[in-house]
């Protein structure tokens, strides 16, 4: 697929010395806006930040960094500013009913070839537009547990400046939260502590207008089959059964999401530019100090267009990603030494750990005919402004001795198998240190916690009741690699689902607790009969056959440029630069060295704010 790189949306703040005011006088000269297609509208010219991506995370940064008006930022776009077809993106059940998934508002990549998935190619949409997946995805708005961020921390140098004491205030730093309307706190009998939540930030979050009975039955059911209702989910402990959150701004029943939290209220900056429907196709370095320093960025509308140039004065910053990230990084020269050579990329510096580590959510679901199709709610945007704010957030984070009568037997091998799994992967030996010590906190700190390895999902949508289940800590481990020079194609994606037979084993007992739960009361009175895949498969050969076949992403890669040492196969450090460089950064997704147990927009936003307060020497 074409156009991978197109995240990039440039937004440069610089702190101008007398021999920089000519410089900034360049910069602005060219529109009072700050958003641009064209891409000689910056060609030449230098910002103090530039930002590589205009999605989740490079949005917080353009509009923190920015706030300093003597301070220069640029952010580069692949996409599309996407104000033209605003509805797609800001009505919540227009990510069902009017989907900008394969549309030009979507990378619509492909995985490669799965081989433990009768050889499937998997769909992984990501978001190519302002506000990046933000912008298209599920709004559902969950933290990770205090456990697993942890654990990130420890694993990536142990300073504290990734704790979840930390971390916790970054994310609150980014929300703000509003309780829910009196009809639905009553139906879904919702408890919430607000002292959990931020109450100033760009990102709104609250909970729908409506709702539909078959999701109080799927709670109600889920609390004695999955796990207790978890009454403050947001402090640390997501363990257990509740209406999530969903990024909705309670004002206007529209989705909260970067852009419109945190680009629209800053958009007359004359410090911040937006250039969009470009792609950076390489990092520019300056070689001649110790570290590489990184002075620029290469950019592009397309590969038969004219290739432009920005400068930085201070940093470049990339936030494409888990995909685009590391791809962007190993076509400027960062990354396995043996894998740019073959390609004929000029090495910069020897990162073997760019693009590995990849980790995604697996998941599938099962169906049910409801008994009364009305509970099921619309099939279509219905332009009804509470009712079209309805979508999905009923969650259970089930525990390894729901899924396992004999929680100590799977957990025995899940350790045993942990020794083994770093040293069975073809990756250098710094990345498969890095792997050894990740399973190793999985194994012996997660799973023995509450933090869960498997979310379970109650939805009603296009008539139909749906219950889907997605791994949340895999074992199995992929990765991302570009297959030529050229920043317009698209790198090889192969998260290697299900390498790990523990990951089969896992989604299969969840699934059969699915089951159970889908044929208990009060949740089977909602339900006329189970339609996939229905009770042709009932022993564990049928789940395992059925889960291969059904299989694809819930939505959440991860991983590919791991906070680790140097010597675990990391690619940045604690301070989120990139290792043998200066001034280059990573900030998105890409950079946590675990999956978490969450959906990854509140880790997102809340790493972006840190990252901010870190660059800004707050």
């Amino acid at each position: 697929m074409k156009g991978i790189l197109s995240w990039a949306v440039v937004s440069a703040a610089v702190v101008l010395s007398a021999t920089e005011s000519l410089a900034f006088a360049n910069v602005t000269s060219f529109s009072k806006r700050t958003m641009t297609t064209n891409g000689w509208d910056l060609d030449g010219k230098s910002y103090d930040y530039i930002i590589v991506g205009g999605g989740t995370a490079g949005l917080v940064l353009a509009n923190r960094l920015s706030a300093n008006d003597g301070t220069t930022v640029a952010v580069i776009e692949a996409g599309d500013s996407g104000y033209d077809d605003n509805d797609k993106f800001v009505i919540p059940d227009g990510m069902l009913y009017d989907s900008a998934v394969n549309t030009k508002y979507d990378w619509q990549f492909h995985t490669s070839s799965q081989k433990h998935m009768n050889n499937r190619r998997a769909s992984w949409p990501r978001g190519k537009v302002l506000g990046g997946s933000s912008a298209i995805n599920g709004l559902y708005y969950v933290r990770p547990s205090e456990t697993e961020v942890n654990a990130w921390s420890k694993l990536a140098g142990g300073s504290g400046r990734w704790s979840w004491n930390s971390f916790l205030s970054g994310m609150k730093k980014s929300e703000h939260f509003r309780g829910p309307v009196k009809s639905v706190e009553s139906q879904l009998q919702l408890q919430y502590d607000s002292g959990s939540h931020g109450h100033n930030g760009p990102i709104g979050t609250t909970w729908p207008a409506v709702t539909y009975d078959p999701i109080q039955k799927f709670v109600q059911t889920a609390e004695s089959v999955l796990g207790p209702i978890n009454k403050d989910p947001y402090n640390g402990d997501n363990h257990g059964t509740y209406v999530a959150l969903s990024s909705i701004d309670k004002t206007n029943w529209q989705r909260s999401f970067s852009r419109n939290g945190y680009l629209d209220p800053v958009s007359k900056r004359s410090n911040l530019h937006v250039l969009t429907g470009h792609t950076v196709t390489g990092v520019i370095f300056d070689r001649s100090g110790k570290k590489a320093q990184a002075t620029g960025v290469h950019y592009a509308a397309s590969s038969n267009e004219a290739v432009h140039t920005l400068h930085a004065n201070k940093e470049v910053i990339i936030s494409g990603g888990a995909i685009n990230s590391p791809q962007i990084l190993q076509l400027s020269g960062i990354g396995d030494k043996n894998h740019l050579n073959s390609l004929g990329i000029d090495v910069v510096v020897d990162l073997p750990g760019v693009g590995e580590n990849l980790q995604d959510h697996v998941s599938a679901s099962m169906s049910f005919k409801p008994k009364n199709k009305k509970d099921a709610g619309p099939t279509s945007v219905t332009g009804d402004t509470k009712t079209d704010s309805y979508v999905n957030s009923a969650v259970s984070y089930t525990s390894l001795g729901k899924l396992f009568q004999n929680k100590d037997s799977i957990l025995r091998k899940i350790q045993a198998r942990a020794k083994e799994i770093a040293d069975s992967h073809n990756v250098s030996p710094s990345v498969q240190k890095g792997q050894r010590k990740a399973y190793e906190a999985i194994a012996n700190t997660i799973f023995r916690s509450n933090v869960s390895p498997l979310e379970i999902l109650g939805n009603v949508m296009f008539g139909s009741i749906s219950i889907q289940a997605a791994l949340q800590h895999p074992l199995s481990r992929g990765s991302i690699k570009i297959t030529s020079k050229n920043g317009f194609d698209s790198p090889k994606i192969n998260p290697n689902y299900f390498a790990e037979n523990l990951d089969l084993t896992i989604l299969r007992e969840g699934f059969k607790l699915v089951r159970k739960l889908s044929q208990q009361s009060p949740m089977k009175d909602a339900i006329d009969y189970e339609t996939v895949p229905g009770d042709k498969v009932q022993s564990d050969e049928d789940w395992e056959n059925w889960i291969r076949s059904s299989a694809g992403t819930e939505y959440h890669p991860s991983s590919t440029c791991a906070m680790l040492p140097r010597q675990d196969g990391g690619v940045v450090d604690e301070n989120l630069k990139v290792y043998g460089t200066s001034n280059l950064r990573v900030v998105d997704a890409s950079v946590t060295p675990i999956a978490m147990s969450c959906h990854l927009e509140s880790v997102v936003y809340g790493l972006a704010e840190i990252a901010a307060d870190i660059i800004l020497g707050n």
